[in-house]
């Protein structure tokens, strides 16, 4: 086959995952190859691609390039009008498995009470078998990983800060109707439940005994909860996530 030239344009932040963060490039095959391999080629894993357009046509990852042409790329969020039937990806996901590196941001997520398995010392094999065993969303800032082609949900952190990236995975799935602050154990995962004092009294410290009056229980690993000192700063920063995911 004679060697062709396709023009990939990116639309929206995907030029965040080229080098030279221009709109566009240009790459040079020599036989038909699938889209999405084109695509990954230049470094933009396909979970972050909604929307593609070869010459002007919705397509899907499958299609198969086999002469020159213009791919246009948009991520989740397009506000187009154009080929709502052929997105690619979900809109809404409320259950997550996070990488070891994303320790602060699955803390913050089960804060907003979501759903997010994490084992910092999972590889990556477990991470994508959590994934489909528990159909999760994944959530890495190993854009390799995230280009494995059994992840059908997934989601690269721009930021590397924890609360910024809340914000972006609170937009990115659409999850601000969901939240449901302090209904999750930061430390296991498992659901919170309302307890009376009298049913942990024994586990509690002297001044905490002395000072509060509500609490709440993991039901999965029983770790106590109550609203100590640190409750109004802590409250302040899911208020702040909150109000920056809706701007």
């Amino acid at each position: 086959m004679t060697a062709f030239v396709v023009r990939l344009i990116l639309h929206g932040d995907l030029t965040f995952f080229l080098r030279s963060n221009k709109p566009s490039v240009e790459r040079e095959l020599n036989e038909k190859t699938s889209v999405k391999d084109v695509i990954e080629s230049c470094g933009v894993p396909h979970p972050e691609i909604d929307l593609i357009l070869v010459n002007g046509a919705p397509v899907d990852f499958y299609y198969g390039i086999a002469s020159a042409a213009d791919i246009e790329l948009y991520p989740v969020g397009t506000r187009s009008t154009q080929f709502k039937q052929q997105r690619l990806q979900v809109a809404t996901f409320t259950a997550f498995v996070a990488d070891g590196h994303l320790g602060r941001l699955t803390r913050n997520l089960r804060l907003l009470g979501f759903d997010v398995a994490y084992d910092p010392q999972a590889d990556d094999r477990q991470l994508l078998r959590v994934m489909e065993r528990e159909n999760r969303a994944l959530l890495t800032r190993d854009r390799r990983l995230l280009m494995h082609a059994v992840v059908k949900t997934g989601y690269y952190p721009r930021s590397q800060n924890a609360d910024e990236q809340t914000v972006e995975v609170t937009r990115r799935f659409s999850l601000l109707d969901s939240i449901a602050p302090f209904t999750r154990c930061i430390r296991c995962n498992g659901l919170l439940r309302n307890v009376s004092k009298a049913e942990i009294v024994e586990r509690l410290e002297p001044l905490t005994n002395i000072y509060y009056e509500q609490f709440q229980r993991c039901t999965d690993c029983g770790q106590i909860y109550w609203p100590g000192s640190h409750f109004s700063k802590l409250q302040e920063r899911l208020d702040k996530i909150r109000l920056n995911s809706n701007s």
